[in-house]
């Protein structure tokens, strides 16, 4: 019904949606590959460590909410 009533409105709607999808489908592609690298160097490092021990990620972060 609404497309009948304002066909630009819909096709503008479904353009913007079609965009925040790509958009969505691109952060999660790069959240995937950020893992596998992530894993990948976990692995690296805990061989290197005889298989055991922890392994520490520097984490960067523009603000801290604790007193450091």
């Amino acid at each position: 019904m609404l497309s009948q009533m304002d066909e630009e409105l819909v096709a503008a709607c479904q353009r913007r949606t079609e965009e925040e999808d790509s958009v969505a489908s691109a952060a999660a592609e790069r959240r995937r590959v950020t893992w596998e690298r992530l894993e990948a160097a976990a692995s690296v490092q805990s061989s290197s460590m005889g298989g055991g021990g922890d392994v520490l990620v520097p984490v960067k972060s523009a603000t801290c909410s604790v007193a450091c």
